[in-house]
């Protein structure tokens, strides 16, 4: 068994040896940096699944060897169980929780890579409530291969002395012509970035809104854990790309993260949210101003502004500025969301999207943990 716990990455023991494998020595190959460039827009956000910090500490890596027990392929998180033997012969069951489906297979990590029976050695940020489970980064294949499974948060190596299982698909190398050819202003598929909060570096909670975040318990009350899908604003933190669409005289908004379809009504005012019942993501208008397109949503019947707990009231509202760069390769998201109830003042968040051609939204289907 091997069971070591690090506060940084520096430490490099030989894996799989005892006894376990024979001695590998292959040589890391040549990775190209579109290869490495695609790894990183397949992922690049930090997760918005649930809130990682609180169950997981990245200031306490660790990594861990034994044989795989059960695979659990499914979103939000792929996980695996991992059998741990001690050096006094007794056995624990560890949860590796790792990216989502979605993620992995766009870097190129299929569901038979890690099977039961598989000898293998995970790398990764060990739980904050000492239990035997991890966030897997790195993972150590029975054939002597590291697989990088957080690329959108680390492309450190880990066993430098192996092969990198790079099985990249690299976009470019597809036939993207009809993805080109459809292309038309906002509407073909963007890929995420990193959303940020930019109008203050901490939220102007009021009151009742610091008091409600304060007995928030992410391990009991984040919808998340039992799929239920976020609602705006939280929704447009996404991890997956986003896709325009035009229906009639709508503008379709398709979101791969939890299969969310948000309709931006062109020809609607503000006001008509209010004969309608509350949803998860509203009543959205829009219109077009100075090449931007601006959507104000309103009626909206959600819980939390964030991942953290953040509270929300039936007062919010969010107004977005959606703009399209001038060579059309990217957009910028900018969203006012204001709760009078929640928060003192109007809270300003902001990402870019970029265009992949040939990207495609996929099926979401999230599933529970058993």
């Amino acid at each position: 068994m091997r069971i070591q716990f690090s506060a940084a990455a520096g430490n490099r023991p030989s894996p799989l040896s005892a006894g376990v494998l024979p001695s590998l020595t292959w040589a890391m190959p040549a990775i190209s940096t579109i290869a490495i460039a695609s790894m990183l827009v397949a992922g690049s956000t930090a997760s918005a699944h649930h809130s990682a910090r609180a169950f997981f500490d990245t200031g306490n890596m660790g990594e861990i060897e034994g044989e795989v027990t059960g695979t659990h392929w499914r979103n939000p998180h792929v996980e695996f169980q991992v059998q741990v033997t001690g050096e006094d012969g007794a056995q624990e069951t560890w949860t590796i929780e790792s990216n989502s489906v979605n993620a992995l297979e766009r870097i190129g990590i299929a569901a038979d890579m890690i099977e039961v029976g598989d000898r293998v050695v995970f790398w990764g940020a060990m739980s904050r409530l000492g239990r035997p489970s991890m966030r897997g980064y790195n993972v150590l294949l029975s054939t002597g291969q590291e697989v990088l499974m957080m690329p959108h948060i680390s492309t450190e190596r880990r066993w430098d002395d192996r092969e990198l299982l790079a099985a990249v698909p690299v976009l470019h190398e597809r036939d993207t012509s009809a993805a080109v050819e459809r292309a038309d202003g906002i509407f073909r598929v963007w890929t995420p970035g990193l959303i940020r909060t930019v109008s203050h570096s901490q939220l102007p909670l009021s009151e009742i809104g610091a008091a409600r975040k304060a007995a928030y318990d992410p391990l009991t009350d984040d919808p998340v854990l039992n799929c239920v899908p976020t609602g705006m604003p939280a929704v447009m933190d996404v991890t997956f790309p986003i896709e325009f669409t035009r229906e009639g005289n709508d503008i379709v908004m398709r979101l791969e993260q939890w299969d969310t379809v948000r309709t931006i009504h062109m020809d609607g005012s503000p006001g008509d949210a209010a004969g309608g019942p509350a949803t998860r993501e509203g009543y959205s208008v829009g219109r077009w101003q100075d090449g931007a397109l601006v959507i104000e949503t309103s009626n909206i019947d959600w819980l939390f502004f964030d991942d953290r707990g953040t509270p929300l009231s039936s007062a919010v509202s969010v107004v977005e500025q959606i703009t399209l760069s001038d060579d059309e390769q990217s957009l910028h998201w900018r969203a006012t969301t204001t709760d009078p109830v929640m928060f003192t003042e109007p809270v300003v968040q902001e990402q870019t999207f970029t265009w992949v051609p040939g990207e495609e939204i996929r099926t979401y289907e999230c599933a529970t943990a058993n």
